[in-house]
């Protein structure tokens, strides 16, 4: 089975979602400093994790089933097509936290 779209524009809006305010991640990331070298590998991290965790209750939730193997490469395959892109907003963050 594959993702329906109701399922992958939710998705999508996740994602969207959390872009909007990247800097509640770079708050966490920031919280986990003295353990951590890269603050902003660690928020992209806690923003794979919170997409793919999100998605994965609401897909359960919606269907009443966890994902089959090809729904969740499909989930995988849609978070690293915006992968750079989440990246950017990150390090937008952190660039404008650097000119403060």
């Amino acid at each position: 089975m594959s993702l329906s779209e109701p399922l992958k524009d939710a998705l999508v809006s996740l994602i969207d979602d959390l872009m909007v305010n990247p800097q509640n991640l770079r708050n966490m990331a920031s919280d986990l400093k003295p353990l951590t070298k890269d603050d902003t590998e660690v928020a992209f991290g806690i923003f794979v994790g919170y997409v793919t965790g999100g998605f994965a209750e609401l897909f359960f939730e919606s269907q009443k089933r966890g994902m089959t193997s090809m729904e969740a490469e499909e989930m995988r395959k849609i978070i690293f097509e915006r992968a750079l892109e989440m990246k950017k907003a990150i390090a937008y963050v952190r660039a404008q936290e650097s000119k403060s």
